[in-house]
């Protein structure tokens, strides 16, 4: 993978060279055409409002994205019995995270459950926003939203795997913490910007009297320079391009449709701040390539970044058993539940290690645990997956709720381990091992189940070592297990 790290960056390096280069050579061009100087300085005026836009607006929607498909709400919003209490503690721990609002409008109790503890009856007539958006195809939403304390809300349908309507997901941020960003934006960069819904209100404006304040949200056709173009006689139907008047200066439109929220940003630039001198106008081209380039490139190094990881997490093997090590075996566990499995685990740990290390060397002992990894790997079937936890520890994690079938598992694994001859020049080392079965339903992580069956492998320890014991508050087939034979 390192290998992987440097050819990208190497390749990076060699597309910023091209880049400079080639914005040079525009430059050259834009000294002597003045049109496309205006062109490349219109361009300029909108990389610091995509940033403003990126930090302001796509953070909190893709935190919205991010909850709503990894999060265990959507779990909850699938139970036939909605769990009040444990949805609202979530929402809780979430807002505390990000400091936003977060909500869960939920189609099965028809209750909208938020963060702060509150709930909220979906009723027909009497919350529009819901069916609205929930007869609506488009996924996400950004709306406004809360008369009182304005905020901004980032909606996401949720649906189960069958494709079933669950409800909805969404994170709301204060309009209020907007002003600040704003007013520095305008402050830099002299010139404004709108943003409206998809019915033309405005969501956002860069000017405080444009804001919704509680009592009424303006359309874009209120506004005094949309008003003025359609006395002007100007196409309203795309305002990319065209010159509007604000207080008798002009200014120049850029539209952007923000398609992630069904949005338009619309940037009024001062024509004066273009009056500018084309090597100006060259060094902006310049910044605003560069701007792009330092985009792309974090993006590209948060991508890799997340590739590596993944990569790592599904292939990396402990060095000397070469079973997949506890990050791998984590993974796997992770994909099994994604699979819908149920999944046994079973602990185990190989008597009296410590005594083999210190009478036969760590040598031996390493040798031992080859051979031991070995042996479980042969146990297991093709849909289990086992690794190294640590130490002389290993952990099956077996794709059956059926303890019997556990049991079984581990009673021939543990058979071999026993039978297994190992010698030390001629010299016979016994070796035996512990095994420790539980089973948790609807268990989210790994963890959670190795304790429960560490709690069982202390307990074939405690009765003499080398057997197999599950937990008793294990949830799985217990009847089946307590009544086989090698149990009895």
């Amino acid at each position: 993978m390192k290998l992987v790290r440097n050819l990208f960056y190497s390749k990076l390096g060699i597309a910023l060279v091209l880049l400079l280069v080639a914005a040079s050579l525009s430059g050259v061009v834009t000294l002597s055409n003045s049109v496309e100087t205006q062109s490349i300085l219109h361009q300029k005026s909108l990389t610091p409002v995509f940033d403003l836009v990126t930090q302001e607006l796509v953070k909190p929607f893709y935190i919205a994205e991010t909850v709503t498909r990894a999060s265990p709400l959507k779990l909850r919003m699938n139970e036939d019995q909605i769990d009040q209490q444990k949805i609202h503690r979530k929402l809780s721990i979430l807002e505390k995270e990000f400091g936003m609002k977060f909500f869960v409008a939920s189609e099965k109790s028809r209750i909208q459950y938020n963060s702060d503890g509150s709930s909220l009856p979906l009723e027909e007539g009497k919350v529009e926003w819901y069916f609205r958006a929930k007869d609506n195809p488009v996924e996400t939403f950004g709306t406004l939203g809360n008369r009182n304390d304005v905020h901004i809300y980032f909606d996401l349908k949720v649906h189960n795997q069958k494709g079933e309507f669950l409800g909805f997901i969404g994170v709301g941020k204060r309009l209020e913490t907007f002003l600040k960003s704003f007013d520095d934006f305008k402050r830099q960069f002299g010139y404004a910007f709108v943003i409206t819904d998809h019915n033309n209100n405005v969501v956002l404006s860069s000017d405080k009297s444009q804001l919704a304040d509680g009592k009424r949200i303006l359309n874009l056709a209120q506004l005094d320079w949309y008003k003025n173009a359609v006395s002007n006689g100007i196409d309203t139907s795309s305002f990319n391009n065209k010159i509007v008047q604000i207080n008798n200066a002009d200014f120049l439109i850029a539209e952007v449709q923000l398609r992630a929220l069904n949005w338009r940003l619309y940037v009024l630039n001062p024509l004066h701040l273009r009056q500018v001198e084309s090597l100006e106008s060259y060094l902006y081209r310049l910044i605003n390539i560069a701007l792009f380039i330092l985009i792309f490139a974090i993006l590209g190094k948060f991508l890799l970044n997340y590739v590596q990881s993944e990569f790592a997490k599904k292939h990396q093997k402990d060095p000397l058993t070469q079973l997949p090590n506890r990050a791998n075996l984590t993974w796997r566990f992770n994909q099994m539940r994604k699979n819908q499995q149920e999944i046994c685990t079973v602990i185990v740990d190989i008597d009296h290690f410590k005594q083999i290390n210190d009478n036969f060397g760590h040598a031996k002992g390493d040798l031992i645990l080859q051979e031991v990894a070995k042996i479980l790997k042969s146990q297991i079937r093709d849909q289990d997956a086992i690794g190294r936890w640590g130490g002389e520890e290993f952990v099956m994690i077996l794709a059956t709720s059926d303890l019997l079938v556990a049991q079984d598992v581990a009673e021939r694994a543990r058979r071999a381990i026993s039978d297994k001859r190992y010698l030390d020049g001629s010299d016979l080392i016994k070796v035996t091992a512990s095994f420790g079965i539980a089973f948790k339903k609807s268990a989210y992580k790994l963890e959670d189940t190795v304790t429960l069956a560490d709690d069982a492998l202390y307990q074939a320890k405690k009765n003499g070592r080398n057997q197999v014991v599950f937990n008793p508050s294990s949830t799985g087939n217990v009847e089946n297990y307590e009544n086989s034979p090698s149990h009895a």
